[in-house]
């Protein structure tokens, strides 16, 4: 696939910018350069360690909705196991930091090649398979590897976890998840760009019709689904380092399932910045109304979420995307009648 044409199947493949009059991308840059240097100043404006914790649980959230979406949003198979890759990367680093003495930060690389490895062993076969068959066959992996963690408790701890040591630095993991969430929504604009990110909405679109067209179907199936398990184990390993503590209830946890999905189709599957948008306002509103109510958060989100589906059903970016296209279409058809 050449380059024009790898650029206009990007332009008709879905929303995957903000609404026009965000179109210039010196304005582009300018807004993210400038909420990038806020980002950066905050810590040093007295913020408490609560707010520190929280806002590194939004871009730790970012990072892992915006690398699902790689795999999920951009070449359309949807991962329902993908906690598998966050709990292999805690694993690695918790069990190489107590085992053999390794400083922790010396076993981040190794956990994402870990996550890379899973990846390249479960995909060749599991990509294969599409729709929901490929969903459900993840499920079952990361089912699988929570089951192989209880039961090798001599190696894991089991049920028991592992403690290790961490050094407790609220600003520390700040800058780290910053990064990271900054790195991750960098990659998916690039891919967006890129003839690999056009290769991959090919797939989405018509993988038959991709084939057809001479691209590497599983090449770039399992480049996605690499590059967003390496990701993910990476964030996996920084989570558990910052709390100290493993175990399979903790690394393999269903709920994050269940987050990864809610966040992505809030924001807009398969777009480059509904990820972070969706993962931002979910855990902004889920610390607002958990603090007061659990139940509330629940019920309203809930509520809010069917109304989303409904009256936005590619999510806030993609909706206004797809309105913000159709309006300027409009006009050039009415400057056009006008001449």
């Amino acid at each position: 696939m050449d380059g024009r044409a790898a650029e206009r199947l990007s332009a008709a493949s879905g929303p995957g910018t903000l609404p026009t009059r965000f179109a210039d991308p010196r304005l582009r840059a300018g807004l993210f350069a400038a909420g990038l240097a806020a980002l950066l100043a905050a810590p040093l404006f007295g913020l408490n360690n609560s707010a520190l914790l929280l806002l590194s649980t939004v871009f730790m959230w970012v990072g892992l909705t915006s690398s699902w979406n790689i795999i999920s949003g951009f070449t359309g198979y949807v991962d329902f196991g993908h906690g598998a890759f966050f709990g292999i990367g805690g694993y690695t680093a918790g069990l190489l930091v107590t085992k053999s003495g390794m400083s922790f930060w010396t076993t981040v690389p190794i956990a994402m090649l870990f996550g890379f490895l899973f990846a390249l062993v479960v995909g060749y076969p599991l990509l294969r398979l599409r729709g929901v068959y490929f969903s459900i066959a993840m499920l079952g992996a990361f089912m699988a590897m929570r089951e192989l963690a209880l039961v090798f408790r001599d190696f894991t701890g089991g049920s028991g976890g592992v403690i290790f040591k961490s050094v407790i630095d609220r600003g520390l993991f700040y800058y780290v998840f910053l990064g990271i969430a900054v790195a991750v929504v960098l990659l998916t604009v690039w891919l967006r760009r890129s003839q690999l990110g056009a290769s991959m909405l090919a797939v989405r679109e018509n993988e038959v019709g991709a084939e057809a067209r001479g691209i590497n179907t599983t090449l770039v199936k399992m480049t996605a689904f690499c590059m967003s398990g390496a990701i993910t184990a990476l964030i996996g390993s920084l989570w558990a380092y910052q709390t100290a503590f493993i175990d399979p209830s903790i690394m393999f946890r269903d709920i994050l399932l269940i987050n990864l999905a809610l966040m992505v189709t809030l924001g807009g599957l398969g777009t480059v910045w509904g990820p972070a948008l969706g993962a931002t306002v979910f855990i902004l509103l889920r610390e607002t109304l958990w603090g007061t109510d659990g139940e509330d958060f629940l019920v309203f989100f809930g509520i809010a979420l069917v109304i989303v589906v409904l009256l936005l059903p590619k999510g806030i970016v993609g909706t206004l995307a797809d309105r913000a296209t159709a309006g300027r279409r409009k006009r050039e058809r009415e400057a056009g009648e006008g001449r």
